[in-house]
């Protein structure tokens, strides 16, 4: 008897995973089709990671500012630095 309860826990945690990482994928897709620059409004493209993108933390919420703007911010700041000296 011991083994088919341990059996049917088995099957119940396994379909537990199952819903759980299904809802999870679903959820971080609707996500990741929200996500856009703070900055330019641009969607992340197909191939890109957005893993890459710089967070501003100078606002309350969270600001998402791609590659290509904060690259373009950079520059300006380190320019704008180098005059000032």
């Amino acid at each position: 008897m011991g083994s088919f309860a341990r059996k049917v826990k088995r099957k119940q945690f396994i379909a537990a995973r199952k819903k759980f990482m299904k809802d999870f994928k679903e959820s971080m897709s609707k996500f990741k089709k929200q996500v856009t620059c703070s900055k330019c409004g641009r969607p992340p493209r197909p191939e890109e990671k957005i893993d890459n993108w710089h967070i501003d933390k100078y606002s309350e919420k969270i600001d998402l500012i791609c590659t290509d703007c904060y690259t373009g911010e950079e520059s300006e700041e380190t320019n704008e630095n180098s005059i000032e000296l």
